[in-house]
């Protein structure tokens, strides 16, 4: 009797720690859940929001392979603005000089604000197939966007009054806008504003993408990214790829050369230029279109 009082003691024992190992199983799967959408995957960004605090989009960098880009000729485009009638006239001269191969336009960012179309702009875009990368314009106009979408008596701030008018699609447009695209056949990077040299994508600081025009170099080597121009110098002339970087957001500068990045805001929407570049393994050829006229003033 005594026996079988003993094993059932110890079956009852044997239940009990199998019944916890079962519920501190339970209790980690659950957390896992819960905690899933707080913490990013290994691999992409510690922060997954830039200063306008907006959603991060689904492909913070986007890659074009080989099957995307086949047959096309990569037309690189600088900052529009709403510039669209520089924009139309732009893909109209890039398809002359292309005129065996399909025109694939690819955007820096700050695509809608400051000039004179930026409804008519992004309806535009829609017509077409293209890629484009988010500037800090494309991203203030999706904040104010979303703010509008949350209470309909939001009150804009003058210069965003007509971001009421984008529809649902727009929003969605500009709100899966990645920072980055790479197109590994060209050995090309495309981000709005600059990269700090020796960090990868995922690791680089969101805001930095889309604000940053300088660097600053201390004693020990260490970048750090400046956004005015008087401080430090062009982060461009620090890359040294091996991509080479195509950009945009300091229009001061205009076009910048460098061994390994180029930018491209020619300051159209001031009264200056829309410049695109269309790029192949072979070489790449720039066009220039002048603006129409002075939009905004610098």
């Amino acid at each position: 009797m005594l026996e079988l009082l003993c094993q059932h003691k110890v079956k009852v024992f044997l239940l009990y720690i199998i019944m916890a190992a079962l519920i501190a199983n339970l209790i980690g799967i659950v957390s896992r859940i819960l905690t899933s959408g707080k913490n990013p995957p290994t691999g992409t960004h510690s922060s997954r929001s830039s200063k306008y605090n907006l959603p991060y989009p689904r492909t913070p960098h986007m890659v074009l392979e080989n099957d995307v880009i086949q047959g096309r000729r990569v037309l690189i485009i600088g900052d529009v603005h709403g510039c669209l009638e520089e924009l139309k006239e732009l893909l109209e001269e890039a398809k002359s000089r292309c005129a065996n191969h399909e025109i694939l336009p690819v955007f820096v960012g700050d695509l809608l604000s400051k000039g004179p179309y930026p409804l008519e702009t992004m309806a535009g875009l829609h017509d077409i197939q293209h890629f484009a990368v988010r500037g800090n314009h494309d991203e203030a106009v999706l904040k104010q966007a979303l703010l509008y979408k949350q209470s309909e008596n939001y009150k804009f701030p003058p210069k965003y009054e007509w971001v009421q008018k984008l529809s649902d699609r727009d929003i969605a447009y500009l709100r899966e806008l990645p920072y980055t695209i790479a197109i590994p056949s060209l050995n090309v990077v495309i981000v709005h504003a600059g990269l700090i040299p020796g960090t990868a994508l995922a690791e680089q600081n969101l805001t930095n993408m889309i604000i940053m025009r300088n660097i600053r170099k201390s004693d020990d080597g260490t970048f750090t990214a400046a956004e005015l121009a008087n401080e430090g110098k062009a982060w461009a002339s620090f890359w040294s790829g091996p991509d080479h970087v195509y950009f945009g957001h300091d229009a001061v500068r205009q076009l910048q050369e460098h061994a390994h990045a180029t930018g491209l805001d020619t300051g159209c929407v001031y009264g200056y230029r829309l410049t695109g570049v269309l790029v192949s393994e072979e070489k790449k050829e720039f066009i220039h279109i002048k603006a129409k006229r002075v939009y905004k003033q610098t």
